[in-house]
């Protein structure tokens, strides 16, 4: 059977996952692009992709948006949450089966480390590679802040998981933003909250985005301290006035330290953000394994979508010659 690379993503929003399939179009190189869109149509489990016929698997994303539509007889705002919840469960179920069915080995990263990625577990095994991270804590009542302010002049607050975008019932969308805590707004904590990370504002010269592929890193420094938009966080894009960006070379031995952390999580690709201080130290914030790279193959000419195309072309051909 002629093995191929297995691409999975999805069918909107992924102009990088479609410029790595035209590079491999125009490398010649067999692929099949498995959309979670895709699953919505599945026959029968036996029309999945199998392990005898792919070569290597890069697991790009999962799903924009359910195609199928579900109401309830009396919806309100909880049964609909609930409900969503158990249609991503359900999703999920079925889509995490290629985890299994296919050999590990043949991941471009480990897929049950990458879908159950820890931020809180990275950190520590960040630290255990030598690299600096900000102070971080796990916090759930307003005394407990007030307590680390005693020692850290600001602190910010961001998800224990990732960022999401939420919707009211009235369609207004309100996005998920690292925030900045300090004694003058602590007024505004409640005495209780759910268990919320906690870290050390660091006072940042510049940002730094590393793209991450077997070894080599690729960075663009993003010099986000002078807007107020993107002060405290780089994502509240400012598209009246963007961050400046530059491509940037990495320390060789922070360089090494990150290839060894990567390695400590079987990832062969990643984004990666750092900062760097007023006194030119460097802080690991955290890894993205689906993180967005054209934001950094553009501006940088680093041509990533070529670069990992090859990769990918590579694999296949060396997963071939041991096949044959």
């Amino acid at each position: 059977m002629s093995q191929q690379i297995l691409i999975l993503s999805q069918s909107h929003l992924e102009g990088t996952t479609d410029h790595v399939c035209q590079w491999l179009h125009h490398l010649q190189i067999p692929y099949l692009r498995l959309n979670g869109e895709d699953l919505f149509r599945l026959q029968h489990l036996s029309d999945l992709p199998g392990n005898a016929g792919v070569s290597t698997v890069w697991y790009r994303r999962k799903i924009s948006s359910f195609p199928a539509k579900y109401t309830l007889k009396q919806p309100d705002f909880s049964t609909q949450y609930t409900l969503k919840r158990f249609l991503v469960d359900e999703f999920n179920g079925l889509h995490s089966f290629l985890f299994y069915s296919i050999d590990r080995h043949k991941w471009l990263n480990d897929p049950i480390s990458e879908d159950y990625l820890n931020k809180l577990h990275v950190l520590a095994l960040a630290r255990q590679c030598g690299i600096n991270t900000p102070f971080t804590d796990v916090v759930t009542s307003k005394t407990a802040i007030a307590q680390l302010l005693d020692s850290y002049p600001e602190l910010i607050v961001k998800p224990l998981s990732e960022c999401i975008f939420l919707e009211d019932t009235e369609g207004g969308r309100y996005k998920m933003l690292t925030e900045t805590i300090s004694k003058e707004n602590l007024r505004t904590v409640p005495e209780q909250f759910f268990p919320s990370l906690i870290q050390e504002k660091i006072t940042k010269k510049f940002e730094i985005r590393t793209f991450y592929l077997d070894g080599d890193c690729y960075s663009m420094a993003i010099f986000s301290q002078n807007n107020r938009k993107t002060k405290d966080d780089f994502r509240n894009y400012d598209h009246q006035r963007p961050n400046r960006t530059v491509p940037y070379q990495l320390p060789a031995d922070l360089a090494s330290k990150l290839d060894q952390l990567m390695k400590s999580l079987r990832f062969k690709t990643g984004s990666i953000d750092l900062m760097v201080d007023m006194q030119g130290n460097y802080h690991f914030l955290e890894i993205n394994p689906e993180g967005q790279f054209g934001m950094v193959s553009y501006p940088c000419n680093y041509y990533l979508e070529k670069k990992l195309a090859q990769w990918l072309s590579k694999q296949h051909s060396h997963e071939k010659e041991i096949c044959q």
